[in-house]
């Protein structure tokens, strides 16, 4: 059953895939809220955000809700990304598994921020004493669970608030609360293959119907991706993961990351990838270390760094506890 389920979505990915390649480069920079497409978690992002097949702890639920299947313990964690022109990047997520239902819940949230800037109009380029700031946010929901010991998959439902500029406070008939709202969901399943540690994981990201920008429809982000990930090196005090991951977004061309992942006592963490397709993306690195901090539980302090081309680097920090 799981075979069939697996190669079903396979089927359909390809299919979906073809049909959106038509016409891709008249696509670019049509699609809303991409902010969605921001790696969120330093672990997956020091990965090359190669991570639908390699994800695994709270942070799968932006990468695979079906990695949460990894989840024994009540599980929590922040990130913060710092980006160009002072924009900020923060997710938060919490994950448990309840006695009440099988499988793994969790709630999740992003944030893309920028700080307040004055209202200049042409006429009075002083400012006119008010200020005006853009951002996003995205509040989701998931549930994954173990179909058998070799297949999971899991599901977010997502509410996705995205804010141009709130202008109405200036009075001024035609100057409004530019936003837009909508809904948008996530669905992935992992396969562990049975031949030494490979798993296959297969994801549809973003899904939805159209938001409404100042009496625009706008599509959602729409992304489908395909991974395998493998364990190069399995010894009590070693592991050595490697991750390859293929993309197609709905809005530009397929893309490919790699990344892999080096653990020392399951304690110790460097991490690499490389991003390839991207107009400025490409190389990043990370690092992180795992401590027990008495009876409290498991405290993870994770880092990142992404190479941004042009526009320097993108910094991202994260703690995860596990209680």
């Amino acid at each position: 059953m799981t075979r069939k389920l697996l190669l079903g979505l396979l089927v359909v990915l390809v299919l979906t895939s073809q049909a959106l390649a038509t016409d891709v480069f008249e696509k670019v920079g049509t699609v809303g809220c991409q902010f969605l497409e921001i790696g969120a978690g330093p672990r997956g992002v020091g990965m090359g955000e190669a991570m639908v097949s390699a994800s695994e702890g709270v942070e799968s639920t932006y990468w695979n809700p079906a990695g949460l299947r990894s989840i024994v313990r009540p599980t929590a964690m922040f990130a913060y990304g710092t980006w160009p022109a002072d924009i900020s990047h923060q997710f938060a997520a919490y994950a448990m598994r309840p006695t009440f239902i099988r499988g793994v819940v969790a709630v999740s949230v992003t944030t893309l921020q920028m700080d307040p800037m004055l209202v200049r109009p042409a006429d009075t380029p002083g400012g006119v004493g008010v200020s005006f700031d853009a951002g996003d946010i995205a509040i989701g929901l998931t549930y994954a669970r173990e179909f058998t010991d070799k297949f999971a998959a899991g599901g977010t439902l997502k509410w996705v608030h995205s804010g141009l500029a709130d202008l109405s406070v200036l009075g001024v008939e035609g100057l409004e609360d530019y936003s837009a709202e909508g809904f948008v969901g996530d669905f992935g399943t992992l396969y562990y293959t049975g031949f030494r540690s490979l798993q296959i994981g297969l994801m549809i990201q973003n899904m939805g119907p159209e938001i409404t920008y100042m009496e625009e429809p706008v599509p959602m982000p729409v992304t489908f991706k395909f991974g395998i990930s493998m364990n190069l090196i399995e010894t009590p005090g070693q592991v050595l993961k490697v991750a390859t991951e293929f993309r197609h977004p709905s809005d530009t061309s397929e893309k490919v990351n790699v990344g892999a992942e080096y653990a020392l006592n399951s304690v110790y963490f460097v991490r690499a990838g490389y991003k390839m397709g991207y107009d400025e993306e490409s190389f990043t690195a990370g690092g992180g270390a795992r401590l027990t901090v008495g009876t409290f539980g498991n405290l993870e302090v994770d880092y990142s760094y992404a190479a941004f081309g042009y526009f320097g680097g993108v910094h991202r920090g994260g703690i995860t506890v596990e209680f």
